[in-house]
């Protein structure tokens, strides 16, 4: 074989390899082409489902918080629920302690009642005795009884006031009047007032009354002590 011909064999051969090349360039070219777009759909999916992803866990958080405050909705429901219940429980009780309640100051009341009632009555029976006494030895000894105020002033005690007076004591003046006033105390006690004319030892005879509650006897020594004085 010639030079012209070797050369013209392998212009041949180099024209089949660029032809070769060329093809295997274009296939690698369409390849790349192919790789970025399948890569940029790619990408654009992987963001789509980036912010898929994103919206559910904002959703999932959201959902989360609901269900916590409907679960503490409910929880403060079952604690209202249970307080009612209790309260209903309890509320027969409540009514019968106070109908206990009521019931007790009904009877201290009644009571209060009674023992004023029985106070009074006693009033009553000193009242009478003295008037008895009035009536006894009025005549004899000048006594008279008389209802009065005190000179305190205590309109709740007025009606168990009475003024003890006495004449025939001074024999120069029978008619002079010599009186002292006996109030019967909230206590059932005897107190002396108002003694006139003034004469000693009024509130050693008052303890000795209460003492004994002899008042015929304290009439007596009042009267003694009057004609003392004269």
């Amino acid at each position: 074989m010639n030079l012209t011909e070797l050369s013209a064999s392998l212009n041949r051969q180099k024209g089949g390899f660029d032809r070769w090349a060329h093809s295997r360039l274009n296939a690698v070219e369409s390849i790349r082409q192919k790789h970025q777009i399948d890569m940029k759909k790619a990408n654009t999916e992987y963001e789509e489902l980036k912010e898929n992803q994103e919206k559910l866990v904002s959703e999932v958080e959201k959902l989360h918080t609901s269900i916590e405050e409907e679960n503490e909705e409910a929880h403060a429901l079952v604690q209202k629920l249970e307080a009612k219940q209790k309260s209903a429980l309890l509320l027969p009780e409540e009514v019968n302690r106070l109908k206990d309640e009521v019931s007790l100051k009904v009877d201290l009341l009644q009571r209060r009642k009674d023992e004023a009632s029985m106070a009074h009555s006693k009033t009553e029976t000193k009242l009478q005795s003295l008037q008895k006494l009035s009536n006894l030895y009025g005549e004899k000894l000048g006594l008279h009884f008389v209802h009065t105020n005190s000179a305190s002033g205590d309109a709740s005690d007025n009606d168990n006031a009475l003024r003890i007076g006495f004449t025939q004591i001074d024999r120069r003046n029978p008619e002079k009047k010599f009186w002292f006033d006996v109030r019967i105390m909230s206590d059932d006690t005897y107190s002396v007032q108002d003694v006139s004319p003034q004469v000693n030892g009024v509130k050693d005879l008052e303890k000795e009354l209460n003492a004994d509650q002899d008042f015929s006897k304290f009439v007596r020594k009042m009267r003694r002590k009057f004609k003392e004085s004269v």
